[in-house]
């Protein structure tokens, strides 16, 4: 009867222990595939390996990253030159147009500038030829003469002139204004712009 208590006594605790590792293998089992990694690695000695590992793809990270960049800046340099020559050219197109645009309008003003300066009654007899009316006053000790061109049917302009009464004396330009007197050119483009012909050589 001892033995048979014995018997019962070691399998009952062989039978505890056995349900017991059965659980626990169970257990991790559970875990492992929850967590997706294996239990016995805890992760405080699975992160120092993983942070040793850190600095290492960094350096390499970096180094083919840099590589590939200098091996792109190899591949594509006749783009880059290609266009860096073209915005060159275009900047330098621009600054050029403008020094030329800037260089006619000056000259374009200085020649009207001149045209309007030499203007005299003689001068514009021979430019614009013969005026509709032609009427010199004299004013002691000045004389006035205006001429006056038909342009168009409704679009006539007159202009002034004054010198003293000696027999050797210049004619001075005053104005030109418009038949009705609403409208006076003042400044040389106006002038020139409103009667091409005092732009003439003659």
């Amino acid at each position: 009867m001892d033995e048979t208590k014995q018997k019962d006594r070691f399998s009952s605790s062989e039978l505890a222990r056995t349900a017991t590792e059965e659980r626990q293998a169970e257990a991790k089992e559970i875990a492992e595939s929850l967590a997706g990694t294996r239990v016995a690695e805890s992760p405080e000695e699975t992160q120092p390996r993983q942070m040793s590992t850190l600095p290492e793809f960094a350096k390499t990270g970096e180094s083919s990253a840099i590589t590939e960049l200098v091996e792109f800046l190899k591949q594509t340099k006749r783009v880059w030159l290609i266009a860096a020559g073209a915005i060159f050219g275009l900047v330098a197109v621009v600054t050029l147009g403008g020094r030329v645009y800037d260089w006619a309008s000056n000259a374009r003003e200085r020649r009207s500038e001149q045209a309007v300066a030499s203007v005299t009654p003689e001068h514009l007899l021979a430019r614009c030829g013969q005026p509709v009316e032609d009427v010199t006053k004299e004013v002691f000790p000045i004389l006035m003469r205006t001429m006056t061109y038909q342009v168009g049917r409704n679009e006539a302009y007159v202009f002034s002139f004054s010198r003293t009464a000696e027999d050797k004396s210049d004619w001075v330009f005053l104005s030109m204004k418009d038949a009705n007197g609403a409208k006076s050119y003042e400044t040389p483009e106006e002038k020139v712009g409103a009667m091409s012909c005092l732009n003439s050589k003659k």
